[in-house]
């Protein structure tokens, strides 16, 4: 099954082909109506004849879609174009067959094609399949070369919101612009010519504006349809990120290269990272951030719904997946678990006849030889399971180890818990007790040494429960928590890392030689000494809008 250059768009290969006289061609594409009219574009130039034959339709011209004739037999319409003549030894006419993937299996079918396409003639009738499925038969793949038609570029996509801009324009209605215009170019990129116009055109029916959360939405469903991959909407922040300077570091650096101009600049966009390390210690709202901080799509990949139990469907799950991730492109693509997802690969050949380890391959050629700016950032708590060559240099640019908190990071983490439900952190000392100030916060940080970052918004979780509860049964006159719910609710968790200290040990061993840590603190810890050059991030609290609640008695 032959193939052309990748950075070739799918009409020029077409015309390239076309110009080598190639029989037939099969373009892989869901937009049967765009393609044709690029290619009616390509027949007006070459002054060339068109038709189009469908099941339904019958054969028709392909510029007026007046019906030529009354064939809706494929075996039939194979018979035409082999009798049609229009010139001897030139191009004169192309017959685009759509659907023609559901004809595989008629035999009568799939052997008049190899019969027409393996015949000599001095008459050349290119024959053009479109067909979003690429299912040849083995006796035709010699005999047809596919193209790919790409969705809408990114120019494209920028085309269809100009125009609806303009429209809003003349009716004195706001347009988006900066990092909220860009977010929607990113947004619909990935989706047909008749979603982008369709969104496009609801969103500024409905909201008078072009609405994000609108193409979201539309995008969400887009993604959804395919079940291989999931459209994540519910993203994180970073600055709900505790700790972990260098890593945020890494990524305040690594966001230029995927911007649009960098391209300009000849600059390659970042492959991607690796997060691994204990679990409870922020990998998946890292994750969740590094796409809002970017202001990028994200799309999650379970390796659940890839694995199909049907023969050779987990293979095409797969790259149909990694091709979908692309055409969104730029965007975020995480793989949650990384470790269990990837667990079967050394025992692929005894337990499903090596469909896992043809997956895993498949994913691993892609990582490497990925061109589209589609940043892969896997999560995962032990990646010492993990097969080495999957983290080589050239898949990925990092590989980060997330550890426990250390007391600082603790301190930020209470603050980033306390202050998302409301609650004040007062920086005075002189206040009245049973007040949270950062004396307190230090204790809490001191008291709950060893904690995760889940367990303790878990601890700040149940704390503010019980407050709450205590003041709906006028045990107490306000519901905001004390530091003994706190401390009570830290005493009652036995900490993971106390739990499975070997798990964690193991980690800190690997990290030495093998990751970079994330957090400067443990980098510290686990080498003797700083890492060079770190940025200390500091949550200020001093213009919060919550610092006149404060925490009651």
């Amino acid at each position: 099954m032959p193939t052309l250059e990748k950075n070739m768009t799918g009409t020029n290969e077409v015309l390239t082909l076309m110009n080598s006289r190639r029989k037939s061609i099969l373009v892989n594409t869901y937009e049967e109506e765009r393609f044709q009219e690029d290619l009616i574009t390509l027949l007006d130039e070459k002054e060339m004849e068109g038709f189009a034959w469908t099941i339904t339709d019958g054969l028709t011209n392909i510029r007026t879609g007046d019906q030529v004739e009354k064939i809706y037999d494929p075996v039939k319409v194979l018979d035409f174009i082999d009798k049609y003549k229009h010139g001897e030894d030139s191009v004169k006419a192309v017959f685009v067959l759509k659907d023609f993937h559901d004809m595989w299996n008629q035999f009568q079918a799939k052997r008049r094609l190899r019969d027409l396409l393996e015949k000599k003639s001095t008459s050349y009738k290119p024959i053009i399949l479109v067909t979003p499925q690429l299912n040849i038969p083995m006796e035709l793949e010699k005999l047809i070369t596919v193209v790919t038609y790409e969705l809408p570029s990114r120019d494209q996509v920028e085309e269809n919101l100009i125009a609806i801009e303009h429209t809003l324009k003349q009716n004195g209605l706001e347009v988006p612009e900066g990092r909220e215009r860009v977010a929607i170019i990113n947004a619909l990129i990935g989706m047909t010519g008749n979603e982008i116009q369709n969104v496009l055109k609801k969103s500024a029916t409905k909201h008078r504006k072009i609405v994000l959360d609108e193409i979201i939405a539309e995008k969400e469903q887009v993604i959804k349809k395919t079940g291989l991959l999931e459209y994540v909407t519910k993203l994180g922040n970073m600055d709900h990120v505790g700790g972990m300077d260098i890593l945020k570091d890494w990524f305040n650096d690594a966001r230029y290269a995927f911007d649009h101009e960098a391209k300009t600049y000849g600059v390659d966009p970042v492959r991607g990272c690796v997060a691994a390390g204990f679990p409870g210690t922020g990998k998946s709202l890292v994750a969740k951030s590094v796409a809002h901080m970017w202001n990028l799509p994200l799309l999650k990949m379970n390796m659940s719904d890839i694995m199909d139990s049907k023969v050779g469907q987990s293979e095409k799950n797969i790259d149909r997946a990694l091709k979908l991730a692309e055409d969104v492109s730029p965007c975020v693509l995480w793989i949650d678990e990384f470790e269990k997802a990837l667990a079967g690969m050394s025992s692929s050949d005894r337990s499903d006849g090596g469909t896992t380890s043809r997956v895993i391959q498949s994913l691993l050629t892609w990582l490497s030889d990925k061109d589209a700016p589609v940043f892969v950032i896997a999560t995962a708590n032990d990646i010492t399971k993990l097969p080495a060559e999957l983290t080589r240099a050239g898949r990925f640019d990092e590989i980060f180890f997330v550890s426990l908190p250390a007391q600082s990071e603790r301190e930020d983490i209470f603050k980033i818990h306390l202050l998302k439900r409301g609650y004040s952190i007062s920086n005075e000392m002189d206040r009245k007790a049973n007040e949270f100030n950062e004396e307190q916060i230090s204790r809490l940080a001191e008291r709950s040494k060893d904690f995760t970052g889940a367990e303790i918004e878990q601890v700040i979780a149940e704390a503010g429960r019980r407050a709450y509860a205590e003041f709906r049964k006028e045990n107490r006159e306000t519901h905001y928590m004390t530091e003994e719910h706190i401390l009570e609710q830290i005493d009652r968790i036995v900490p993971l890392s106390k739990r499975n200290p070997e798990l964690l040990q193991g980690l800190r061993e690997w990290a030495k030689h093998s990751a970079k840590c994330a957090s400067s603190e443990e980098h510290e810890l686990i080498h003797g000494k700083p890492e060079s050059g770190p940025v200390l991030h500091t949550i200020d609290v001093s213009d919060n809008p919550f610092d006149q609640l404060d925490f009651g008695n």
